[in-house]
């Protein structure tokens, strides 16, 4: 329905005392309102924001800001614990949306993803935003009069400006252990890019694999903490970043590991000839250096020391998307860090044509 709209009430964290807040995402919501405005293809793959700020209330006869220094300055004055600088905002945005797992079929769940990172890709380039917290609980998708899906990416109130991921304050660890990427698990010095939310969205689509994409095909049989995914929830981050590391090394390993995990259904198909290209574009892509494929951690301080090389060539092929990346950049994720935006322009290319295509089959098959 076109007149409903979805209220989000939440506590952001504030810079300190005052209204400012970390992550603005009432403005983040503004800005890619009025970047994306006028790009039809993308109406109703974001939240549109329709009003947003900060809650007053009334207080000792005048109106001030909802904080939690405000409602907790009597808890603090007794007992000197430290207070969480939070501040109360309430957005008010359109369209509303349903849950990732109530998509039909996987051919949905295609276009559903399709839709959100080609929204993804546009708020990266034309806002300099980056989302960072990808997850089955942040895309969503609605129906036309058709019935056909939308996707929709939400929640950007973990979102900074690009230019900003290069200062170490913003190197901090954000959203849910199964889908982060590994460079936020570890909180290694690796530059955040748009590959690491890419990173997530594999993971994601992973997760629904193997465990199911809706409640219908979410049977009593499956058991994550027996299966290689369920490594990617239990124990800590740094646990979660070293399965993760192994199941994606390469796309041997990547389909040893993972893909005989998916449930075997015809109608998971193409969800995972997906999967592999995405894995292929990100992981072990031929366009690269050798020295750029993989999950191998960089040379160390000892290995550095005691003369130890890494056991690739050097990136001598002028065809190399990375010929032009320092040599002495040798881990995999450093590397594709200088290029991710190229890269990302090949994985959305990716995505749109699967997406393209499974839309295609929806339309035939009704």
């Amino acid at each position: 329905d076109s007149s409903m709209v979805l209220i989000k009430d939440s506590w952001a964290q504030a810079t300190g005392p005052g209204s400012d807040v970390v992550c603005d995402e009432v403005a983040y919501l503004r800005e890619i309102r009025d970047a994306l405005a006028d790009d039809r293809a993308l109406d109703g793959t974001y939240p549109r924001l329709e009003a947003g700020g900060v809650v007053q209330i009334k207080y000792a006869g005048g109106v001030v800001d909802d904080t939690t220094q405000l409602i907790l300055e009597d808890i603090h004055e007794n007992t000197h614990a430290k207070v969480p600088a939070r501040i109360h905002r309430r957005i008010v945005m359109s369209p509303v949306g349903n849950p990732l797992q109530r998509v039909e079929s996987a051919d949905e769940l295609i276009v559903v993803v399709g839709d959100v990172m080609a929204a993804h890709s546009a708020i990266a380039k034309r806002c300099g935003l980056l989302h960072r917290d990808l997850s089955v609980n942040n895309i969503m998708f609605h129906r036309d009069a058709n019935g056909g899906v939308r996707g929709m990416l939400i929640d950007f109130d973990n979102a900074c400006r690009i230019t900003d991921m290069q200062t170490a304050e913003w190197q901090d660890r954000t959203g849910m252990l199964p889908f982060m990427s590994i460079g936020d698990l570890e909180q290694s010095d690796v530059e955040r890019t748009v590959l690491d939310d890419w990173e997530s969205l594999i993971y994601i689509l992973c997760w629904l694999g193997t465990v199911g994409i809706n409640q219908t095909d979410q049977g009593p049989n499956v058991t994550v903490r027996d299966l290689p995914i369920g490594k990617w929830r239990n124990g800590t981050a740094t646990d979660v970043a070293s399965s993760k590391r192994l199941h994606m090394y390469s796309g041997s390993m990547f389909v040893d590991y993972i893909m005989s995990s998916i449930l075997q259904t015809q109608k998971y198909h193409n969800l995972c000839k997906l999967l592999l290209s995405l894995h292929a574009s990100l992981f072990d892509n031929k366009r690269v250096s050798p020295s750029a494929r993989g999950c191998k951690r960089p040379l160390t301080s000892w290995a550095i020391m005691m003369g130890v090389q890494p056991d690739v060539p050097a990136p001598s092929d002028t065809q190399f998307l990375d010929r032009d990346v320092d040599p002495a950049i040798t881990g995999p994720f450093e590397r594709r860090a200088e290029i991710a935006n190229v890269l990302a322009d090949e994985l959305l290319e990716v995505i749109q044509r699967f997406r393209d295509e499974a839309l295609q089959r929806i339309k035939s098959a009704k």
